[in-house]
């Protein structure tokens, strides 16, 4: 198996047009004391993602999940947005196809 900085610097080289991104494990920061944290250099893959209001979502989520979170739709009773439910599955499609991923190396830093 090859070591994990290995692993990243092949992703570098073979796409060196591509922003690199960092998935911190949600077990590494168990407070919010405004300390340092510590951590280990985990994998390192390539991932579409996206940024939605509240969370992070890659390509690979569940579709619900991603357009809930889309800015524009009906995440809760609060919002005043588009409500996703109301829409036929060709316009779920459409909506779906118009996430603007943006493809990036992940780098994975595990507890």
């Amino acid at each position: 198996m090859k070591p994990k900085i290995q692993e990243l610097l092949d992703l570098i080289k073979a796409n060196p047009d591509l922003p690199i991104i960092v998935k911190v494990d949600g077990e590494i920061v168990g407070d919010d004391s405004y300390s340092w944290w510590l951590g280990q250099w985990g994998s390192a893959e390539i991932v579409e993602y996206y940024k939605g209001r509240e969370y992070y979502h890659e390509k690979t989520d569940d579709e619900e999940d991603v357009l809930n979170d889309l800015v524009g739709c009906k995440y809760s009773h609060d919002y005043d947005g588009r409500d996703i439910y109301d829409l036929s599955d060709d316009d779920w499609n459409k909506l779906y196809a118009s996430v603007p991923w943006i493809k990036a190396i992940a780098v994975h830093i595990v507890l």
